[in-house]
């Protein structure tokens, strides 16, 4: 038996997570070295992080949003959008990201999370729905949409599949952490069939490098409208009448592959751990 707890509250491997419905956890924070405070910068007339608020708040199938950031000063201004946008805020570890997220998922009382990271500002809510009713249908301890083009595939998590990995890993900084589902081999993982209507190979919706935020301006300037949300199909389709815009961020993806293969830390479990699947 494993347990991991927060305070006083303990989650027993093998119970459930005791909490109901399905929170969006927003992971934030604003320490980007490659773009400082990039989640803050305007497109349009707001912030990165509020148009990407604005997306998940149509999702039908969320329960709960909820900011996670650190407890670290330089995070005080996601809090104070929290509050401002009407959506919850939890506050924890500045490096481990796996127990930020399952904290917030106990404290604010949810079994299963959908999650993308706050530079993705185009993630279209079709998809966040389709996310939580492939983990509603399947159980899955992990749910993927990789065939979705970069910036645009949240994850689906199971929190008592959350609570066993927390448990498990060896490290402390796990900013890069779908390996320790993905890769030890210990979690039943469902991959959603790929939808060929949105699929590209070289699209890169999100935020990381100052040709990104060019692209993201761009795609804004033809399709934005104050109080409305624009789709993963409406992008597909103006890059479809302008390829050209494409190339403003073509070189991005690679650059991030390295940036990660280059600064993420292994997942490392205990020598001693439960073997089997969830």
């Amino acid at each position: 038996m494993i347990n991991i707890g927060q305070g006083n509250r303990i989650l027993k491997y093998g119970e459930e997570a005791g909490g109901e419905g399905v929170g969006f956890l927003l992971t934030a924070r604003l320490k980007s070295r490659r773009l400082s405070r990039k989640v803050l910068l305007h497109l349009a007339d707001r912030p990165v992080i509020c148009h990407l608020l604005d997306r998940i708040k149509r999702a039908r199938r969320v329960d709960k949003i909820i900011v996670c950031t650190s407890t670290h000063p330089e995070d005080d201004a996601l809090e104070k959008i929290a509050r401002e946008e009407g959506v919850l805020c939890y506050r924890g570890s500045p490096n481990d990201v796996l127990t930020r997220l399952y904290r917030a998922a106990r404290e604010h009382g949810v079994d299963a999370i959908a999650n993308i990271t706050a530079d993705c500002p185009l993630v279209d809510p079709l998809h966040i729905d389709r996310v939580v009713e492939a983990y509603e249908s399947t159980g899955a301890d992990f749910i993927l949409s990789s065939y979705l083009p970069q910036g645009q595939g949240p994850y689906g998590i199971k929190v008592s599949a959350l609570a066993r990995v927390c448990a498990l890993k060896a490290e402390t900084e796990t900013e890069v952490w779908a390996p320790y589902f993905t890769e030890t081999g210990l979690f039943r993982i469902h991959e959603m069939e790929p939808d060929p209507a949105f699929e590209h190979s070289t699209l890169k919706t999100s935020l990381d490098y100052p040709e990104d935020y060019r692209f993201l301006k761009s795609i804004f300037e033809d399709l934005y409208r104050p109080g409305e949300v624009f789709s993963l199909a409406d992008v597909l389709a103006l890059i479809r009448r302008k390829p050209e815009l494409l190339g403003i961020n073509r070189e991005s993806r690679a650059r991030g592959r390295v940036h990660v293969e280059q600064t993420a830390t292994p997942a490392r479990l205990k020598a001693k751990r439960v073997q089997g699947p969830c």
